[in-house]
């Protein structure tokens, strides 16, 4: 039976829902799990649906979770600059909400403001702000999840520095719902800059870009967001800066001479709006030929990754779509396209061409028939046995998300 009135997923990954729930509260999310873990049914949970892509494809899905209507916030203290929301709130909500104290959380996921704030802690998934901002983890104070034993568990709590069970909610921080359905979580909140700006520098080729990065890099100017980009057919070095208006405003002027003399800035609204586009280009939704990797590599080797990808490609008959390198926090991200009926066998030669260059890769979008036999995830992690452990002890009986994460767990 399929739940209706809302917007549900009929297939995750190529895999055909059977059923849909939507629990309105922490109680009725985990006495569903328990009757699921009693049947032996598998559970997939689903907020905004802006990330359905990742993971590898589900072995089965009996029955989905959607937490639309587990939304709202909770509790929010202004003054303490703390906030208790509901796990299906969506981003957007969130934010505004926020903005009317004039505090936020300074967030830029691919999935937008339609991504929900179960699923962003869920994917871990981040855009280019994380260089100054950090991510959700490190804005997480409490959560609370429900399980297939049919519990609600809390781990932190409403205070910024509260220690007992600080650690445990970054435990589920980036888990893909392997170890619960997060049906609420608490953050501290930060407040908005008051001003922005943005240094866009066109460069020859990818070489030139990373230097011009490199010498903002060694500069006394700490950006937000400091990116290395193909897009349009160019490339391109993009500069983010937060702050007093005043102060942003003199630091782009600086940040400009050390580009290029020919480098543009765009302030206020017009500088949020081209992070926004981008961003948006990273999102993982994929047609039938392109597929979108992310490589983890060392900040001094960045240059040696992008100049390995770009220069191979052509080789493997692929074409360069989009790629956003992150110089700072050595993270790439590479949008491919792929000649017509190639599928899998095109996918398994770049991918393995993109791992020999890096320390970790990943599939973060694909189309289905694409992931057959692989793990998205890549080379299996060293920590790969305490997962295994983790997942045992939170759901022996394989009921969430089962062969999603990595190493198929």
């Amino acid at each position: 039976m399929r739940a209706t009135g809302e917007s549900v997923p009929s297939a995750i990954d190529g895999v055909p829902v059977a059923e849909v729930v939507m629990p309105s509260t922490p109680a009725e999310v985990a006495e569903i799990l328990a009757e699921a873990a009693a049947r032996g049914a598998a559970v997939v949970p689903v907020g905004g649906g802006t990330a359905l892509a990742l993971g590898n494809p589900p072995e089965r899905v009996d029955l989905v979770l959607a937490t639309s209507r587990l939304t709202g916030i909770i509790d929010y203290e202004p003054t303490d600059l703390v906030l208790s929301v509901g796990a299906g709130a969506k981003l957007g909500d969130v934010r505004a909400v926020l903005a009317e104290h004039g505090q936020g959380l300074p967030l830029d996921p691919p999935g937008g403001t339609e991504a929900t704030i179960g699923g962003l802690i869920a994917t871990a998934l981040a855009g280019p702000d994380r260089l100054g901002n950090g991510t959700l983890r490190d804005l997480l104070i409490g959560i609370s999840l429900a399980h297939p034993s049919g519990t609600v568990t809390k781990a932190g709590g409403m205070v910024v520095k509260n220690v007992t069970g600080f650690d445990l909610p970054r435990v589920y921080h980036g888990s893909l719902g392997t170890l619960g359905v997060i049906v609420s979580a608490n953050f501290k909140v930060l407040p908005v800059a008051r001003g922005e700006a943005t240094i866009l520098s066109p460069a020859a080729d990818a070489a030139a870009a990373l230097a011009a990065a490199g010498r903002l890099r060694a500069s006394r100017l700490q950006p937000v967001a400091l990116e290395v980009c193909w897009r349009a057919g160019a490339w391109l070095t993009a500069v983010r800066l937060m702050g007093r208006p005043e102060t942003v405003g003199r630091l782009a002027e600086e940040g400009r001479d050390l580009l290029a003399a020919d480098a543009d800035i765009l302030e206020a609204s017009a500088s949020a709006a081209w992070w926004e586009r981008y961003v948006a280009e990273q999102a993982l939704s994929v047609g039938d030929d392109e597929v979108l990797l992310r490589a983890a590599v060392r900040p001094r080797e960045t240059a040696d990754l992008v100049a390995g990808i770009a220069g191979g490609l052509s080789a493997l008959g692929s074409e360069l779509a989009f790629l956003a390198a992150s110089p700072g926090l050595g993270s790439v991200v590479v949008r491919l396209r792929f000649p017509a009926g190639d599928g899998a066998a095109r996918l398994v030669a770049t991918w393995e061409r993109v791992l020999g260059l890096a320390q970790q890769a990943t599939i973060l979008a694909a189309p289905p028939a694409w992931k057959a036999g692989l793990d998205v995830w890549g080379r299996e992690p060293e920590t790969l046995a305490v997962m295994r452990a983790l997942k045992e002890q939170f759901d022996p009986g394989r009921v969430l998300n089962p062969g999603r994460f990595v190493g198929f767990i």
